[in-house]
């Protein structure tokens, strides 16, 4: 069983400059990960860290049946936010979750 206190490890795959301080993140799990599937349902998010700077929770953008990555939306505003800034493609950061219960979308 995993430890849900330990990060797992991704990679930066892409990132896209929505607006001078908005960039969208795709995170796939890194080369040596298990499983690389991300299973998680809409409105769930995750703790994304930076080591060394620290970590901040987010909310991921992309649907859930596209579950081989993850993409986050990252406005630059502080600390962690201005570090995830910084990062190139290539570049590792850890994830933590899916958290909270997200939302029905099969009931509705």
């Amino acid at each position: 069983m995993d430890n849900i206190y330990l990060p797992k490890l991704m990679t930066i795959s892409e990132i896209v400059d929505e607006t001078w301080d908005i960039k969208t993140f795709k995170l796939s799990p890194a080369d040596n990960a298990d499983d690389t599937r991300i299973e998680f349902r809409a409105g769930q998010f995750g703790v994304f860290s930076i080591f060394g700077q620290g970590e901040a929770p987010f909310g991921m953008a992309n649907s859930p049946t596209r579950n081989e990555f993850i993409e986050c939306s990252i406005k630059r505003a502080g600390k962690v936010t201005r570090a995830f800034h910084e990062l190139n493609v290539g570049d590792t950061v850890g994830f933590r979750g899916p958290y909270g219960n997200g939302f029905p979308i099969e009931e509705l």
